[in-house]
This record gives C-alpha cells, structure tokens and sequence, in this order.
C-alpha cells in the first residue's frame, strides 16, 4: 500500500493552542506545520500539499468556513477536519454539507486527536490505494 505524506496542517489563531497541537501531533508520528488565520494557510497551501487539515472555525482574515470551501475547490480530496469550543448540532450537519470531513470540539483531548488523525490517514490512504495517482496507472499501462 502506498502511504502518503504525514503531514498536517493546524489552523489556529491562538499561539498555544497551534503549539499544543504541534506537539502532541510530533509525538504521534506526524509532520505538522501551523498557520495563524485562513490568509497564511492559503499562502502555505499554495507552496505545500498537505492531505489533512485541522482548523478553527473563528479564525482571523479568511474563517475556517471560507478556508474549507477554498481548499476543496483546489484539491477535493484534502480531508479537513474542523474544530471549534462550541458546534450545535445543526451547525454539525452544516459544517458537513460545507465539505468538512469531521469536527472536534475544543479542548481536544489527545486520545480523541490520535483517533481521528489515524482515521483520517486511513480515509485517505485507503483512498489512495483505490485510485492511484494516474502517473502510477500510465507507467502500469501505458
């Protein structure tokens, strides 16, 4: 099975909660890297692929909503997972609808955070084996 990139990134305004994440995500195994609004993520996007994104909803120059929106029209297959101090439950299915691959409610705890970045990885290495990149299916047949 191929394995992609391990990479993360954290969209947070708040300094601790970005360092907090970075930390516990390194000590899963993981490559994180942070931005602090939705305007630095989209610039880091632009250099980097990243196959899961974890990001606040109420985040500084683009918010978390307009981020996933923007995302998925440039790469639909990214996983983002949103994560908020608060989500009713209608917010829940709206975030879905949105193109949001999951939600976390803050604080995360770390055995909740190690579930669902495992189980991103797997969504998307599971998705990956399914459908190889087409450069893969050219070199097999062509």
């Amino acid at each position: 099975m191929t394995t992609l990139s391990k990479k993360i990134l954290v969209v947070d305004d708040e300094e601790a909660i970005r360092e907090v994440m970075k930390m516990e995500l390194v000590n899963l195994g993981y490559d994180p890297e942070c931005a602090q609004n939705g305007k630095e993520a989209l610039e880091i996007l632009g250099r980097e692929k990243f196959p899961l994104i974890l990001t606040d909803l109420r985040i500084p120059e683009i918010d978390g909503i307009e981020l996933c929106m923007q995302i998925k029209e440039r790469n639909p297959e990214t996983v983002i997972y949103a994560f908020s101090g608060h989500v009713t439950e209608d917010e829940f299915y709206e975030l879905e609808e949105m193109g949001f691959d999951g939600i976390l409610c803050k604080p995360v705890s770390f055995k909740v955070l190690k579930r669902a970045v495992e189980g991103a990885f797997d969504k998307i290495n599971n998705r990956e084996t399914l459908f190889p990149p087409f450069g893969i299916i050219k070199k097999t047949f062509g």
